[in-house]
Parts: C-alpha cells; structure tokens; sequence
C-alpha cells in the first residue's frame, strides 16, 4: 500500500521527512515518515499512513531528528 501526501492546495510543497517524535506532548512519537511544510515560525506536519495533522514551532521542529527523504513522492508500507 503506498501513501501519498495530502491533496489540499495547501500541501502541494510539502516535503517528506523521516522524523523521530521525542516530545510527550505531540499526537506521536517514535520514528516516522512525515510530510512537512516548513514555515518562518510553524511547522505543519502529516503523518500519511494515519493521517494525523498537526503543527508544531519551529524550534521544536529544528531540534529534533531530521532527515529529508530524498526522491520520493510516497511511503511505502507493510500491511
């Protein structure tokens, strides 16, 4: 099953990210694929295979686990 990333307007630059979630008090955690569009002070983030929206600072997002997934316009996953 393969995940793309959200069809409204305003996911259209989104990029996808492999993102490790240490805060208690974000909807997630542990190691996951997410879209995000990253703005001067917020960052709006999907996680495609629940779909799960939410938004976090941009500090918060500097200081965690980041890397770009180069390449690639969908997740695939195992189900």
């Amino acid at each position: 099953m393969y995940k793309h990333k959200p069809k409204e307007k305003s996911w259209s630059t989104a990029k996808l990210f492999k993102v490790y979630f240490n805060e208690m008090r974000l909807p997630v955690c542990g190691l996951r694929y997410a879209f995000a569009v990253v703005g001067h002070k917020w960052v709006r983030v999907c996680i495609p295979i629940h779909n799960i929206k939410f938004k976090i600072n941009r500090s918060m997002w500097n200081n965690m686990d980041i890397q770009q997934v180069k390449g690639k316009n969908s997740v695939k996953t195992i189900t």
